[in-house]
């Protein structure tokens, strides 16, 4: 039977506030000094220390800016504190940063994606249209994200794929895609099924499917294997329908009529089941999904054929495509009581993986929300032994599947001042710590295996509102942060002591192929300002049709905390054009003004 290796792991904007000002500049080769001017525009309303700060800027031109204190809230509870002076100032949105925290870079999105590291700092944004609410970052530095697209480190889609798809994506050892998928029967069909009449008060039944896809262009990709629940029903309603049957002898298929009457309609549609989370196992080549709405998780067998998996026996669990495994809610086969519900309405369930403590245990994020009634109001990250037996799981005489303790829980003291009723998740780290996700809450935090918080970030205070559905650490290791990071150790090393093109609050290096800004520190406003980049090529008909009215190419950027890996310093790359250039004019715009700008020529162009 098929064995796969297991993963290596986890998982120009049109500018309409600035003129252009175009100026005779001289010829010299790239990367010379030309010129530096600032221009420092009035903001009301400015504190003293900004106003020390712009003074400041008037001497720039001959060496870097004085750098602020930095300061860290250590608690939930926002208090300041000072740090040493050696470390950059923290963003906002860090609350707590202990020496137990596991170094790494973090993962998450809103509507753009950010990779931060323990300080909070943002190393990498990814600026996503349309906007994703699961994101992983793959070997190559490339993002993964629902919608089923691949997105490199500038945001480009190198792959974007039109198919059905629901809350999660991942990426198979073969390089194939598994997508979390969803399809729609009518209400005819569903009562068909054996569906009762009586339980749908909606046109349309959703239910889950997966789907393996081999990318074969930048838009297209062949199925190569899927499954259905549809396959694998079971009902004891109507005896002259299919899938009749006895609802608790047969665990290994879903019951159409559980929860069907609860399902919540969206246009139209019964929510039934509702799959959120998808994983995978290399060495048992199993799938594990999330059946929320059946507050359960299922472990399904990937080693069949398409056609197997629409079936009941093939495989390496000789099962076809039925349930190897389900748990958390044995009244959703006829096994058992509410008392016996151990999840309520789960999130990211997944094998913890090799390596890793607690590997090969499951663990998953319990909500503890379902309906009115069926709920115990608190949020909890469960870790759980798995009753394996080869390729399939062991059954107790009631029909059901263990276990009925759990090796490990976080919960907070006292357990209802932490719910999540949406989203979150929940990823064993390497020191054994658990880092958590509050969808709701918006917050990211690490907890050891004792349940204290040694990291706490809020996206709140940075964000516009959206939720955080869920978040990665990444080790700094890990083959994707080493892709990703390459071409701005590359660049910094390009400039290393050299004489920038510009020399200004943040020196500006020009070099054959990037702009490359650096700073020995900093501040509030280079996190939160606009960077304008205006760059005249040699030729007008070099630049895109939309841009030649302007006479410039726009490359206007936020800035990010890059620096912070290299030396301590504030740094940022930025490519340049193939094109010939004849000169760059670029700065930092704050929403009140203009804060500095620099202009001068770079002759001969990039090539």
């Amino acid at each position: 039977m098929l064995r796969r290796p297991r993963p290596a792991g986890l998982p120009a904007n049109e500018d309409t506030s600035l003129s252009y000002r175009k100026m005779p500049l001289p010829r010299v080769a790239l990367p010379l000094t030309i010129r530096c001017e600032f221009s420092v525009l009035p903001r009301i309303g400015r504190s003293i220390a900004t106003a020390s700060a712009l003074l400041a800027l008037l001497a720039a031109c001959s060496g870097p800016a004085p750098s602020p204190e930095a300061t860290l809230v250590p608690s939930v509870a926002p208090t300041t504190e000072s740090v040493p002076a050696a470390a950059p100032l923290n963003p906002p949105g860090l609350l707590l940063n202990e020496p137990e925290s596991f170094e790494g870079y973090t993962l998450f999105t809103w509507d753009n994606a950010y990779l931060v590291d323990n300080l909070g700092r943002t190393v990498h944004r990814w600026e996503l249209a349309p906007s994703s609410e699961l994101v992983k970052l793959l070997d190559n530095g490339n993002l993964l994200t629902t919608g089923n697209r691949e997105i490199d480190p500038d945001g480009n889609a190198v792959w974007d794929y039109r198919h059905p798809q629901h809350h999660d994506i991942l990426k198979l050892p073969n390089g194939n895609v598994l997508i979390l998928s969803r399809e729609f029967i009518s209400r005819e069909e569903a009562v068909a099924l054996g569906a009762n009449p009586d339980a749908l008060t909606c046109r349309f039944l959703r239910a889950p499917r997966i789907v393996e896809v081999r990318p074969t262009g930048p838009t297209d990709a062949e199925v190569v294997w899927e499954w259905s629940m549809l396959d694998h029903l079971i009902q004891d309603f109507d005896p002259e329908k299919p899938n009749y049957g006895a609802v608790a002898e047969h665990p290994e298929l879903a019951d159409i009529n559980f929860m069907l009457a609860e399902a919540r309609c969206v246009a139209g549609r019964a929510i039934w089941l509702h799959a959120n989370a998808l994983d995978y196992n290399a060495d048992l080549d199993q799938i594990m999904l999330i059946a929320r709405k059946f507050s359960e998780i299922w472990i399904i067998d990937h080693s069949t054929s398409t056609e197997e998996a629409a079936g009941h026996t093939g495989g390496n669990g000789g099962r076809g495509g039925d349930l190897l495994y389900r748990w958390g809610n044995p009244r959703a086969h006829r096994a058992g009581t509410l008392v016996d519900q151990r999840l309520f309405w789960p999130h990211n369930a997944h094998w913890i993986p090799e390596g890793l403590p607690g590997a090969g245990n499951v663990l998953i994020f319990n909500n503890g929300n379902e309906h009115s009634g069926l709920e115990r109001g608190y949020s909890s990250v469960d870790e759980i032994a798995l009753p394996a037996d080869g390729y399939t799981y062991r059954l107790d005489e009631g029909l059901t599947h263990g276990p009925d303790e759990l090796v490990w829980r976080y919960a907070a003291d006292p357990p209802h001042s932490f719910y999540a009723s949406l989203g979150s998740g929940a990823q064993r780290l390497p020191n054994g710590n658990t880092l958590v996700t509050d969808s709701m809450a918006m917050r990211i935090f690490e907890a050891t295996a004792e349940g204290k918080t040694v990291w706490d970030f809020s996206a709140a205070l940075t964000s516009d509102g959206h939720k955080v559905y869920r978040s990665y650490r990444y080790a700094p290791n890990h083959p994707g942060i080493q892709a990703l990071l390459a071409p701005y150790r590359a660049a910094y090393a390009d400039v290393a002591g050299r004489e920038p093109a510009a020399r200004s609050v943040f020196n500006a290096h020009a070099t054959d192929k990037n702009l490359v800004y650096v700073k020995e520190r900093c501040d509030q406003d280079d996190v939160e300002s606009r960077f304008f980049l205006h760059i005249t090529p040699e030729r007008t008909d070099d630049l895109p049709t939309e841009r030649r009215r302007h006479g410039f190419d726009n490359r206007n950027f936020d800035f990010l905390l890059r620096g912070a890996l290299f030396d301590g310093k504030c740094a940022a790359r930025v490519p340049l054009p193939g094109y010939p250039i004849a000169s760059i004019r670029t700065g930092q715009f704050t929403p009140d003004g203009e804060l500095w700008s620099a202009e001068f020529a770079i002759g001969g162009g990039a090539p």
